[in-house]
């Protein structure tokens, strides 16, 4: 047979393997075991942003929009809860106090007029002094309302990203947009009145059509038609309502004017007409039934201590009237807190829903993870 050469293996055999490994005990010199195999390769999984302040930075489910609407007041409780409170104590009072004063003043010269025609004109002075009442507590209630969307929306937007202005810093920035979130709420104002009005004009207008009808028929008729009507409007203003609801957000953090400002929140609710609609429903539905709840038994307590101190108060409308004032005083320590928190959540809610809707179609989360580790200018500001 022909010489292979060293390198001749048998047929079926492979390459030269390597030794056998010892047996327990047994010592080969210079053997030693082949170096262990490198470990697979393992895919990282999806790390969610960070969350550097109240909320993390990304697109947010709807239970982060409604357990953040809530957690606004214990991150920052200085900026939110202290201005709260004086708007909401200085419109309930401003309504309690002008409704029960005017009108405790004005039974009071009725009862000692003495004859009809000082009375008329007494009770019409003091339907005329009402009214001017009301304008003033509506004037206090749209201002009181402006400032605290201001407020509220920018220690939201800075919570967002870390940061804890204080009450002072935020009403300043409130301060800035002042005179646009006053017109913005002055617009709402409008669209309410249009439609109350449109309202009481289609419930004349049924009463003089069916007033020929006998049996009270025609307020049969009139109450079954004013109805449909009654909520139709309704439909129309919740409509306007959640289409404007972001307009504030963009009025202070984008510094549009109130137009464009509104053009912008119609824009931005499309596609999450009811996300937002679930959520304002929601907020302010937990709040009305917390207030309830919780106003009940002071309004108890209030009307125990009245009868206490006025166990005596005869059955005229000016004593009835006072001791009405003095048992709703412990229900509205009680309404001043929880409209302050509510007031609050409803604006944080609206605020969040901004955010989450220019995370999901700007990449604002994206912009917002850049600030927060590198700083910048800021970046709520848009530009085009």
């Amino acid at each position: 047979m022909a010489d292979q050469g060293d390198d001749w293996t048998s047929p079926g055999g492979g390459p030269e393997r390597d030794a056998d490994p010892p047996r327990y005990g047994e010592r080969i010199p210079g053997w030693s075991p082949a170096p262990p195999a490198p470990a697979p390769a393992v895919s990282q999984g999806y790390v969610p942003p960070p969350k550097p302040g109240l909320i993390p930075l990304h697109p947010l489910s709807f239970g982060q929009l409604l357990g953040a609407s809530f957690q606004v007041i214990r991150y920052n409780p200085r900026a939110t809860i202290g201005p709260a409170l004086v708007i909401s104590l200085i419109q309930n009072v401003l309504t309690l106090g002008l409704t029960y004063g005017i009108g405790l003043v004005t039974i009071d010269r009725v009862q000692r007029a003495t004859n009809a025609a000082d009375r008329t004109a007494i009770a019409v002075g003091g339907a005329a002094t009402g009214g001017a009442a009301f304008l003033a507590v509506l004037v206090a209630s749209v201002v009181g309302s402006a400032l605290l969307m201001g407020v509220t929306t920018r220690v939201v937007a800075q919570g967002a990203i870390g940061k804890r202005p204080r009450a002072g810093e935020a009403l300043r920035a409130a301060g800035q947009r002042f005179w646009p979130l006053i017109r913005f709420s002055l617009l709402l104002g409008v669209i309410q009145l249009v439609l109350v009005l449109l309202l009481a004009g289609a419930v004349v207008g049924l009463v003089v059509a069916f007033s020929g009808l006998a049996n009270n028929i025609g307020v049969v008729y009139t109450v079954l038609i004013a109805i449909p009507i009654a909520i139709a409007l309704f439909v129309v203003y919740f409509f306007f309502y959640i289409k404007f609801a972001l307009a504030p957000s963009v009025i202070v953090l984008e510094r549009q004017r109130v137009l464009p400002a509104i053009a912008r929140s119609w824009r931005i609710t499309r596609g999450a007409f009811w996300r937002t609609f679930g959520l304002v429903a929601l907020v302010y539905l937990m709040i009305s039934v917390a207030g309830q709840i919780v106003s009940l038994p002071f309004s108890i307590i209030g009307g125990a201590i009245s009868g206490l101190l006025f166990p005596n108060a005869g059955n005229d409308l000016s004593s009835t009237v006072l001791v009405g004032l003095i048992g709703s005083a412990p229900a509205l320590v009680v309404a001043v807190i929880v409209a302050g928190i509510g007031q609050i959540a409803q604006v944080s809610a609206l605020v969040l829903i901004y955010l989450d809707r220019r995370m999901r179609t700007e990449g604002l989360d994206l912009e917002l993870q850049r600030f927060v580790e590198q700083g910048g200018d800021d970046p709520y500001e848009r530009v085009g």
